[in-house]
Formats: structure tokens, C-alpha cells, sequence
């Protein structure tokens, strides 16, 4: 692990975020590592997009009709708000099954405004508000379309998962049976490998998607054009993956993980990025995400400057006074541009 970012209070460093940052392209070149490629993590809700392959892959969102607009929201961690609820609901009504198959768990929605509703109205949350939704509702779908049970479709042993795993899998460059399962906080198998194979399995994505020979090709184009063409869906108002994906215009997908893991695909170069932040603080990888898009130019002057809240995050105190903040640790060796700052560095080896 190395140090990406630094806590400020008062021109002092309070805490550091260690964690590990890898970058690698189509053909499996290193680009860039940072921290040991070969660390083991959870690839938790960053696995979005790739899972949303099988269900393209297979014909069902043909079959479906399903629009980009809900092939985004298959792939998001959404908010919760009426338009991602409405947009779940919509597949669900394709595929002719109601928010009862849901097997996503409740939860509060992210969107503050949303939850600020709920509780004026005096009503609970629901499945729809879960910002897992829409990627359940897509494993509904692959299911229907296959003929599956749909009542234990978020079980690893089912076929829908197995077929799921089997996508992974190969953009991952990994045999199946290589991949460890856990469960993720949805419920549904969450995946445990290499850093180094979760940044190329986004950078597979990207390759595939501008190759139009090659048999995913349809399914990675769909999901890449998806996530830029309706950012709003894959996170919500005032959410990174968005602001970022809209900042960008097409240049890349963007797609965070709970536990501080973030990866990326990057258009020009076909490159994939996976980070993660070793105590599972998202509060950091933020920053870091922008940063690292400064330094290898993926994007210009102004658009980093129109992410700079996000580049350089401001905290503040209970009295919404300004106290310090988060601070991506620069390249190439993370730790000797510190100085930059002119932080007291007492406590840094």
C-alpha cells in the first residue's frame, strides 16, 4: 500500500488514506501501479458494467426493447429518485413482473431530496429506492429470457449467476472457478481478485467496444454509450460518476464500488483503472480519481478545473465553517511532491 491521500486540518496532515492504484491497457501492458498489483479485493458495484455485458450479450435487452437510458441504470449505484425508480420499473414491466421479484434489499435513498420526501410524506423507503435496482432488474431479465426460476436468482449457483461469472471471467482474464464469491451488500455474489484484473477487465470494455469484429462488441458499445449518453442514471444529481461522465463527454466510464474501490475505462488508449483505498473510506478516492486523469492528460485544464470541488474536497466543521481537506498525494512516487503543499510532515515517515 502506499499513501494517495492526505486529511488536512488547520495547514496539518490529521490522517492518511493508503491504498492502491493500478492502470493497465487492452494487451495487459502496466501503465501505471502503484501498491502491489497483485492484492486481492472485492471488485463490489464497479463489477456493474461488466455484468451487464451477459444480459446484452444474450439477446434479452433485443428481446426486451430495453433502451440505453435502462441499460444505464442496470449498470448505476443509483440515488434512488423518481427517475431511477421510474426507469427500474420500466424494465421490470418489459420483462412482465412487478418490484416484488426484487431481491436487492431496502434502503434509504442516496438523493437527499428523495429521502427528505419519503419522510414529509411519512412513507418508507422500497426495493426501487435501493441504488442495486436496476442491476437486479437486469438479472430478472437475463432470467426471464432464459426461462430461469426468477426466485433465486441472486444465488451463485444459479444459472443467470453462472452465466454472470462466466462474463467476469473472461474480462477478467481469469478462470471461473479462479474467483473467489463472497456476497455483496445487495445480496447477489460479489468477486474477489487481482487489482490488476479488475483495471483489465474496464479496459477489455473499452477496447471491444470501438472493435466492431469482435463478438462483444455490440455489448460493450451499448454499455459505454449507455453510461455517457445518460450519466444521470448510473449515480444521480450531484454524484461523481456523473458530474464525471458528464464533464468528460465520451472520453470515459466511471463507476465507484463501496469499500473505496473505483475503476475507470479510458477511451483513447483503451486503458483501465482500478482503485482502492485500503479502509474502505470513499471520502478519498475522489479526489484521486481526478487527479490521475490530470496527470495522464485524459483530461484538459478546464475539465479538471470544473471538477475541482471533487479534486480537491473541502471539509467543514458543524457550523458549515471551512476546517481543512481532502488531498490527492501527487506521482510519481506519492509522496515526495508533498512539500508542494507546505504541510508540517511530523508524522510522516
Amino acid at each position: 500500500m502506499v499513501p494517495l491521500a492526505f486529511i488536512t486540518r488547520n495547514n496539518h496532515i490529521e490522517s492518511i488514506h493508503y491504498g492502491f492504484i493500478y492502470i493497465t491497457d487492452s494487451s495487459e501492458n502496466i501503465i501505471y501501479s502503484a501498491g502491489d498489483c497483485n492484492a486481492k479485493i472485492f471488485f463490489r458495484s464497479c463489477v456493474k458494467p461488466i455484468q451487464a455485458l451477459a444480459l446484452i450479450k444474450s439477446g434479452a435487452s433485443k428481446k426486451y426493447n430495453l433502451t440505453l437510458k435502462e441499460i444505464a441504470v442496470a449498470c448505476a449505484s443509483h440515488a434512488g429518485q423518481e427517475i431511477h425508480q421510474k426507469t427500474v420499473l420500466d424494465i421490470l414491466h418489459k420483462i412482465e413482473i412487478d418490484e416484488s421479484y426484487l431481491q436487492c434489499g431496502i434502503t434509504t435513498p442516496e438523493n437527499d431530496l428523495e429521502y427528505e420526501k419519503l419522510i414529509v410524506e411519512g412513507k418508507p423507503p422500497t426495493v426501487l429506492h435501493c441504488g442495486c435496482s436496476g442491476n437486479h432488474s437486469a438479472m430478472l431479465a437475463l432470467a426471464k429470457f432464459r426461462g430461469y426460476n426468477l426466485n433465486n436468482y441472486r444465488e451463485i449457483d444459479h444459472p443467470v449467476q453462472q452465466e454472470i461469472l462466466k462474463t467476469v471471467s473472461e474480462f477478467c482474464g481469469m478462470e471461473p472457478d479462479s474467483i473467489e464469491i463472497g456476497r455483496d451488500g445487495c445480496g447477489v455474489p460479489a468477486y474477489f481478485l487481482p487489482i490488476k484484473n479488475i483495471a483489465f477487465s474496464y479496459a477489455k470494455l473499452t477496447a471491444i467496444s470501438c472493435d466492431k469484429g469482435h463478438p462483444y462488441h455490440e455489448s460493450c458499445n451499448t454499455v459505454f454509450n449507455a453510461m455517457n449518453r445518460y450519466p444521470e442514471m448510473v449515480a444521480g444529481d450531484s454524484m461523481f460518476c456523473t458530474e464525471l461522465m458528464k464533464t468528460a463527454k465520451g472520453k470515459l466510464i466511471g463507476k465507484i464500488g463501496s469499500e473505496g474501490v473505483y475503476c475507470l475505462g479510458i477511451k483513447n488508449g483503451s486503458l483501465g483503472i482500478c482503485i482502492k483505498i485500503a479502509d474502505g473510506n470513499k471520502r478519498a478516492v475522489y479526489s484521486i480519481v481526478v487527479q490521475i486523469l490530470k496527470e495522464f492528460g485524459i483530461l484538459n485544464h478546464n475539465e479538471i478545473a470544473m471538477l475541482r470541488n471533487w479534486h480537491y474536497g473541502i471539509l467543514k466543521n458543524n457550523h458549515g465553517e471551512i476546517i481543512g481537506n481532502i488531498l490527492p498525494v501527487p506521482a510519481p512516487d506519492r509522496i515526495s511532491d508533498i512539500k508542494q503543499y507546505g504541510f508540517k510532515l511530523n508524522n510522516i515517515d
